[in-house]
């Protein structure tokens, strides 16, 4: 990361930890409590504040008023209907053609042009959008962070910081960190599942998701460096295409694997358009 990117972000991580305080919080998806150290406002605040940022580090916003409208408004389908609405959303389509996808704390999701090219139809661009909006919602990558702040030596008591240190410098470090950040088994699993049912719930045929799935790991198969990064922070196997399917079948056997998108001509459009703004 760019220095003055990493310069930028440091006093919202310093901000949000200041303003985080030890203690149990309900998780929105699973019901349960949680030790969550950072406060939903400054969840909110780290996402606002790093997402600049990572839209010039991965080529800027894809410059067609169209396609990110196109983007946004399918994100925002599955938004009203996840676990967590309170959020303001953003879905953005940046212009790097490396296949990627990734979502920052708060609500911030990006997808790469890259990827986007790689779809046959709209419900696997709902099923990527579901996707990263189910690590929003589950705060994987709240926990993410908490977990790299341990590591770091930073904890909380009471809204104290004890054993920083350095703490400017591995606050900086963490959030930094964040797009690089890899999710467990589990959390890729819960992920699934929650972008499988935000999508159905926003009128979309399940199978999205696993068509999306087999995509990418034929892709990595054929061309194993065209999407390395993603592979390393979502990977993608058989297994995990198995339990989306198992999913699908035991969940939404009303669905039918292999129907027509009735939304097809619609995004073939809007990636013809893609091509043309990202060559």
């Amino acid at each position: 990361m760019r220095p003055s990117m990493r310069t930028a972000l440091v006093l919202t991580a310093l901000a949000a930890l200041s303003l985080g305080a030890a203690g149990c919080s309900t998780n929105p998806v699973t019901g349960k409590s949680e030790l969550i150290f950072i406060s939903e406002e400054s969840e909110i605040a780290m996402g606002a504040q790093a997402a600049p940022e990572f839209e010039k580090e991965f080529g800027g916003r894809v410059s067609d008023a169209s396609l990110q409208a196109y983007v946004q408004e399918v994100g925002q389908r599955v938004a009203r209907v996840s676990d967590r609405t309170n959020l303001e959303y953003e879905y953005t389509l940046v212009a790097s053609k490396t296949p990627n996808a990734f979502a920052l704390p708060g609500g911030r999701i990006f997808v790469t042009a890259g990827l986007m090219k790689l779809m046959k139809n709209e419900r696997e661009l709902a099923a990527v959008l579901g996707h990263e909006t189910g690590h929003v919602c589950a705060k994987h990558n709240v926990k993410g962070m908490q977990r790299d702040l341990v590591k770091q030596g930073v904890v909380t008591i009471g809204g104290e910081l004890i054993g920083a240190g350095d703490l400017g410098k591995k606050a900086a470090a963490v959030v930094g960190s964040m797009v690089n950040m890899k999710y467990s088994r589990d959390d890729e699993y819960q992920s699934d599942e929650l972008g499988i049912r935000y999508m159905t719930r926003a009128g979309y045929n399940p199978w999205g998701m696993v068509e999306l799935l087999n995509v990418l790991l034929s892709l990595s198969e054929s061309e194993p460096g065209a999407i390395g990064e993603m592979l390393q922070t979502h990977p993608v196997s058989s297994k995990r295409i198995a339990e989306a399917r198992q999913m699908i079948e035991t969940g939404y056997a009303q669905y039918r694997e292999n129907v027509p998108d009735p939304n097809t001509k619609r995004f073939l459009d809007m990636r013809t358009r893609l091509n043309r703004a990202v060559p």
